[in-house]
């Protein structure tokens, strides 16, 4: 006969133990498996922009070569712009330096024109101060004029008064005054 005191577990707990055991497994190889697929999303993520660009590349011109000649002018291109920088600072310095001199230049004509502008008010006023002599001149010279034109025209009177007498020494007169 046999003993009834079995040690170990009984079938239902041997068939649950079981079926957690294949629960755990198959949530184990899901977990897996997103793992890795993380991984691989990840890494994508993580890949350079040289090789994203080279792919891109691959994909629109379908050799290398052409992407290493589009960088090779690219980096052309890129030195030509950094000369172009220098050139252009170069050229900005010395128009900084013309701009002053331009600026020094202007000042000293403005003060060159604000000399000629006094000298030009000197000169209108002793233009207008001798148009004004010459005019006072002008009226003291027709004033003397008219002045001879009278005595002249006394002379010619008094002459005639003498030559009258002269022709008729008879008559003796004087004079009108």
């Amino acid at each position: 006969m046999v003993d009834q005191t079995t040690k170990g577990l009984s079938v239902n707990a041997k068939t649950l133990i079981v079926i957690l055991l294949f629960v755990n497994v198959g949530f184990a190889t899901k977990m897996l498996n997103k793992y890795y697929r993380m991984k691989e999303a990840g890494y994508v993520r993580e890949k350079t922009f040289h090789q994203q660009l080279e792919n891109r590349v691959m994909k629109a011109f379908g050799s290398m070569e052409e992407l290493n000649k589009m960088i090779s002018d690219i980096t052309r291109q890129k030195e030509e712009a950094e000369k172009l920088t220098a050139s252009f600072k170069e050229h900005d310095e010395q128009l900084k330096l013309a701009n002053e001199k331009l600026e020094d230049i202007k000042a000293m004509l403005e003060e060159e024109k604000a000399r000629l502008q006094k000298e030009i008010w000197g000169l209108e006023d002793s233009l207008s101060l001798a148009r004004k002599t010459l005019n006072s001149k002008d009226l003291s010279i027709q004033e003397l004029l008219k002045n001879i034109e009278t005595t002249k025209k006394e002379n010619v009177t008094l002459r005639k008064q003498l030559e009258e007498p002269l022709k008729a020494p008879e008559e003796w007169r004087l004079p009108h005054q």
